[in-house]
């Protein structure tokens, strides 16, 4: 097969002709719009920004058409409703509990609808005053609308037995319960009036008349620490030391750390002769009544009948400390110096104790001045 070759010039020349025909058909019978795109480079110059622009408004229309989606959703779904905000609510009045019970002290609190129990000016052979107090766990006794008028005396310090002047050893302890407290005309409470009455019989001598009134007590309120802590005074009184031990007993399982209660027992022990385990409970309500003086004089008292005098000395000296100038601190103080032999310091001892008690403690003072007199010393 034979191929013609023409020439470079005359094949330009062939290329414009068909150039000129294909525009010329373009624009008189062709396509009324040019392709999108040409098929291949160099192909129809006749608008060479159309590709791009294409491209451009192809993009912007994509942006469009994603913003308009999005601002439909937007309405759709719409922004967070706004919550006004809540008016605080009305606090709630909390309902009335019952009062806390205060701790016990060395000296107990008033009893409710009453006048405080004051005791009586006691001897030196006394246990600690019969205060009553509505404690935990006693719902019979209740504060009386109308306040009982105060009644006051000097009070006294109850220990639990004291040497004879002479140097004998303690003598049994006694008790001496406090006064019972007048309650109010209006809104009397029967199983007050009935404790008042058996501490009122107590205070008289009256211990049976006073255990039958408190048993009474007991039975109708058996959560009253009090009235078992009076009940078991009066069966100690009585010498009925294992029925009194029953009633302590209980006093401290209701309140293990209620101080007469602890006080009182110790001098039960005494009694019973377990000086030992007294001393231990008087060392206890010593610790829970830093204000009274009962628990360490007793406390002198054991670890004098227990023979550990120098203790003994320790313990009045201390408590002299805590309450200066007191007489019973001095009598004590007294008996143990005349008990080691030490007869000078005795002297001075039973000589301030005479200018102190002043006619107050009539029996002991009688013990000290025939003492004294037995030393030659003028009282």
């Amino acid at each position: 097969m034979a191929v013609a070759l023409v020439p470079g010039r005359k094949r330009g020349c062939i290329m414009s002709l068909l150039q000129d025909a294909l525009r010329k058909a373009q624009r008189f019978g062709g396509s009324s719009s040019p392709p999108p795109l040409s098929p291949h480079p160099g192909g129809s110059p006749g608008k060479p920004g159309t590709r791009w622009k294409l491209l451009a408004w192809i993009l912007a229309a994509a942006f469009a058409v994603g913003v308009a989606g999005v601002l439909f959703l937007m309405r759709r779904t719409g922004s967070p409703p706004v919550v006004p905000p809540a008016p605080p609510a009305a606090r709630a009045i909390p309902s009335p509990e019952p009062s806390p019970t205060p701790s016990p002290s060395g000296a107990a609190s008033q009893p409710p609808g009453a006048s405080p129990a004051v005791p009586p000016a006691a001897s030196v052979s006394d246990t600690a005053p019969v205060q009553p107090t509505a404690k935990a766990g006693s719902s019979r006794v209740r504060r009386a609308r109308g306040g009982a008028a105060r009644t006051s005396s000097p009070p006294s310090v109850p220990t639990a037995g004291s040497m004879a002047a002479g140097g004998s050893a303690p003598a049994t302890p006694t008790e001496t319960p406090a006064a019972p407290a007048a309650a109010s005309g209006a809104g009397r409470d029967p199983v007050l009036e009935k404790f008042n009455s058996g501490v009122a019989a107590l205070n008289r001598g009256k211990e049976e008349e006073a255990s039958l009134l408190l048993r009474e007590v007991t039975a109708s309120s058996p959560g009253l620490v009090e009235g078992w802590n009076a009940l078991g005074i009066a069966l100690l009184r009585q010498g009925r030391l294992d029925d009194a031990d029953g009633a302590f007993s209980r006093v401290l399982s209701l309140s293990p750390r209620y101080s007469p209660g602890l006080l009182n027992i110790g001098l039960l022990r005494l009694a019973q002769g377990r000086i030992e385990e007294g001393a231990a409970y008087f060392s206890r309500a010593a610790e829970l009544s830093p204000g009274s003086l009962a628990p360490r004089v007793n406390l002198a008292v054991a670890q004098a009948r227990a023979g550990r005098f120098g203790e003994a000395e320790e313990t009045l000296l201390a408590a002299g400390r805590r309450f200066p100038g007191h007489p019973d601190v001095l009598y004590h103080l007294g008996t143990v110096y005349d008990r080691i032999g030490n007869r000078a310091r005795g002297i001075e001892a039973y000589t301030a104790f005479l200018a102190a008690s002043a006619g107050s403690r009539p029996l002991m003072e009688d013990r000290v001045r025939a003492r004294l007199r037995a030393w030659g010393e003028s009282p």
